[in-house]
């Protein structure tokens, strides 16, 4: 194993359905007599744009309609994680994704539940979920399910949290800002795409508004204002650098700016995004990295140390976890 490999790593931005190994949703098509092509769930450099980008999941979406497809999707990429050694993920999934064939949003917890319990008793991993309302949805349809969640959610529950992601551009956080303040009103945790389009507006209204992480975040990585407001805010940027490179959201590595974040001491971490949409693993993100000479492996151990403080979960459990780094 080389070096970047052996160390114990947090990942914080990935998403269930784009992560879902090709292997099983090939198995799952074949159980339930669903023709899937292969080729509409991958992306590489050529992708146009982040709308491109997200038609992948609509292929990938026929097949996680059943209460045993999202259990085993939850396994499979708790154990693609466990293979980069991730001690910690937080995997977000949208519920009313799943409801295509008659699932209510109860048998969809339940069933990540269940998948995050077994993940658990198969390898040295913890892992969380988080609920992910759409920008592009009505600010009700968004409210009414975290309500429903909230409601659903028991004290041995694996859901600590909540994310909005879909189109930004044409959704920009204003229009999202009443299912925000309802979500922290309610007193949870709240992480936020943002960023992705180059909008830094959408980030300091996120943030403004009580998001604790930023999905992305990287048009801030090139304005100091925002970076200071970041910083004093304590804000973690969830930086995705594969994904953010094949959605255009950047056009090289260096636009990160991750010498600046590291020696300005600004919040972050690496994450996959989608490992199978964008064809990654989060020791390839880091690898990516290494070798551009942007990051030391001293410096990846410290990162993922520091993420566990961002995690949506408690200081003891936070104590516990840092242990096992």
């Amino acid at each position: 194993m080389t070096p970047i490999n052996n160390i114990p790593k947090t990942e914080l931005h990935c998403h269930l359905d784009g992560s879902v190994s090709i292997e099983l949703i090939q198995q799952l098509a074949q159980e339930q007599q669903i023709h899937i092509n292969i080729e509409d769930i991958q992306v590489d450099q050529t992708c146009d744009s982040l709308d491109e980008y997200l038609k992948s999941f609509d292929t990938i979406l026929k097949v996680l309609q059943t209460k045993d497809s999202i259990e085993k999707a939850v396994i499979d990429v708790a154990q693609q994680a466990h293979n980069d050694n991730i001690k910690y993920i937080e995997i977000r999934f949208a519920p009313l994704f799943h409801t295509d064939r008659g699932l209510s949003v109860k048998e969809i917890l339940d069933s990540v539940n269940i998948g995050a319990t077994k993940a658990e008793s198969l390898y040295p991993i913890k892992v969380n979920m988080l609920v992910c309302g759409m920008r592009h949805h009505e600010n009700k349809t968004n409210i009414d399910l975290f309500t429903e969640v909230n409601q659903l959610n028991k004290d041995n529950s694996h859901v600590i949290g909540y994310d909005f992601a879909g189109p930004e551009e044409a959704f920009p956080t204003k229009t999202i800002q009443e299912a925000i303040q309802h979500t922290i009103k309610s007193g949870n945790h709240l992480t936020l795409h943002a960023g992705e389009c180059g909008c830094i507006h959408n980030i300091i209204e996120g943030i403004e508004l009580g998001a604790r992480r930023i999905g992305h975040g990287v048009a801030a990585t090139s304005d100091n204002t925002a970076l200071e407001y970041i910083k004093n805010h304590n804000v973690l940027l969830e930086i995705c650098p594969t994904s953010n490179l094949q959605t255009k959201a950047i056009q090289t590595l260096d636009e990160l700016n991750i010498r600046k974040l590291i020696e300005q001491n600004i919040s972050f971490n690496i994450n996959t995004d989608n490992r199978t949409v964008s064809s990654t693993n989060l020791n390839n993100e880091y690898t990516l990295l290494y070798n551009h000479n942007l990051i030391s492996t001293d410096e990846i151990k410290q990162l993922n140390i520091k993420a566990i403080d961002h995690a949506f979960i408690t200081d003891a459990e936070k104590e516990n976890l840092k242990t096992k780094y």
